[in-house]
């Protein structure tokens, strides 16, 4: 029984080793349940006991920002619960017989090594075939069939000088000046890497445009890249900058329309932009709050309900001076405004990172970025 014990003794210890992601900035609690859902729903098909699954998933539940996606999450987990104490069972069952017929053997030294390996072996392969012929017994829960196929969104950092690192993206079209409607290639040599986005000027996160095909570039842009292995790792920043003679990009939206009945419908883009100082990740601290302005108008036919320049509640949830060659970091989130009187909930947020070598992230004044109404609300 001691292989048995040492066994069980590895699988706990191992649990530490199971990835834990926090939610991605800004987003809403439906989306943060999912994604902490799939993570462990995935994970426990690697797991022999409770003990790994339950710490994984108070792990997971202590990082969301909020307690109705905590609520959701915990009801959806509890159902994998059930399946990895089935596993568990079958799991030690065969182990125990297995270390039985060690056991007998044990008069016969020159045989006993290469028993234990298959030991080991057979422990291994049993926890796999037992996970998947319960996972294919199981029938499917709504809340199972809700997840989506592809994986959510989340915010995740760069492993500078990790073994393990991606390879950075390779743009078809070099920086410089280019003719409008010029088509830009993204690859990475990594197998299965998946490459996301940005031509807003904010780094590219798992919620930023999935690369998907070119690029077309029309008018001026800087475009940033990561590429995210199916590790979770991800790649250093890459960018590019194309100069388009003589194009002008389109002007944004000054006004947004509220529909007759006055309600401001949930999911709703609104525009934002950084004001009163810069942002630098060397200075800041998480939980200051920033000064966020919405960048347009909302209004209910001629009737004005909030004026740009309307303030915005917002606050940094990570900012990280830069480390070596690691750059600095800075995350923020939008929480609520004020609309003709009316607490507006909002989410949604972004990520500024700074250049690869320890150069330090700053938010400049003027910046702008998409928040989202995150309820229906009466604004009448």
């Amino acid at each position: 029984m001691k292989d048995l014990s040492a066994l069980f003794l590895l699988s706990m210890l191992t649990a530490s080793s199971f990835a834990q992601i926090p939610p991605a900035p800004g987003m809403p609690p439906v989306a943060q349940a999912q994604q902490a859902f799939q993570l462990v729903q995935a994970q426990s098909m690697m797991m022999t006991n409770q003990a790994q699954l339950q710490g994984l998933i108070a792990s997971q539940a202590s990082m969301m920002s909020s307690a109705m996606a905590r609520t959701m999450f915990l009801s959806q987990a509890a159902s994998l619960q059930v399946r990895v104490a089935a596993n568990q069972s079958a799991i030690l069952a065969a182990q125990a017989s297995a270390v039985s017929s060690l056991q007998r053997s044990f008069a016969m030294q020159s045989q006993l090594q290469t028993q234990r390996a298959m030991l080991h072996a057979i422990a291994a392969q049993t926890s796999g075939q037992t996970a998947s012929s319960q996972a294919a017994a199981q029938p499917s829960s709504p809340e199972a069939d809700s997840i989506p196929a592809e994986a959510p969104p989340m915010m995740i950092r760069p492993t500078f000088g990790s073994s393990f690192s991606i390879e950075k993206p390779k743009f078809s079209v070099e920086s410089g000046k280019i003719v409008a409607g010029t088509k830009v290639r993204i690859k990475c040599e990594t197998h299965y890497a998946t490459l996301y986005f940005t031509t807003n000027g904010w780094t590219p996160t798992t919620q930023s445009a999935k690369y998907t095909g070119p690029i077309t570039i029309d008018y001026s842009t800087h475009l940033q890249v990561i590429a995210v292995g199916p590790n979770f790792l991800r790649s250093a920043v890459e960018h590019a900058d194309y100069q388009v003679p003589n194009a002008v990009a389109p002007a944004p939206e000054a006004t947004v329309l509220v529909r007759e009945d006055g309600i401001l419908r949930a999911g709703t883009p609104l525009r934002v932009a950084f004001a009163g100082k810069d942002i630098n990740s060397e200075t800041a601290e998480v939980g200051d709050e920033i000064t966020l302005v919405l960048d347009q108008e909302i209004k209910l036919g001629t009737l004005v309900l909030a004026r740009k320049g309307t303030p915005v509640n917002a606050v940094l949830t990570f900012a990280d001076p830069g480390h070596g060659p690691a750059p600095g970091d800075l995350v923020f989130e939008v929480r609520s405004v004020e609309v003709a009187g009316k607490h507006v909930p909002l989410f949604g947020g972004e990520t500024l990172e700074g250049v690869k070598g320890g150069k330090e992230a700053v938010i400049k004044v003027g910046m702008t970025a998409m928040a989202f109404v995150g309820a229906d609300t009466s604004v009448k």
